[in-house]
């Protein structure tokens, strides 16, 4: 099973969206906003098969909220990689995992 393009990129876009909405929020509000995106998109898509567009979605999280980190001021524009781990490390965000894997899901398979 596999997340359909359609549905990933109204995932992206819909990110996006919520990115421009929290980015004058405090770091600790705005992962709690990611994270409850995150949890959602998981809750839904988690499934054998499907880790690959999880973790395509996880990685565009990362690279947006970076970005929006940046947009914040002037002085945010020198925001490395280093930097931004580091804020990572104190506010995690949700890693992707599967719920159902393939051993399971071959089991509830009926042909």
């Amino acid at each position: 099973m596999r997340t359909e393009k359609s549905r990933l990129r109204r995932s992206l876009l819909s990110l996006q969206e919520l990115m421009r909405r929290i980015r004058h929020h405090t770091i600790g509000d705005q992962v709690g906003e990611i994270n409850d995106f995150l949890r959602g998109h998981y809750a839904y898509y988690r499934v054998a098969g499907n880790l690959r567009c999880l973790v395509k979605v996880y990685r565009a999280v990362e690279r947006y909220w970076r970005q929006m980190l940046r947009s914040r001021s002037w002085a945010g524009r020198r925001l490395t990689w280093d930097q931004y781990h580091q804020i990572k490390a104190r506010t995690p965000l949700l890693k992707p995992k599967l719920r159902l894997p393939h051993a399971e899901l071959q089991a509830l398979a009926v042909l």
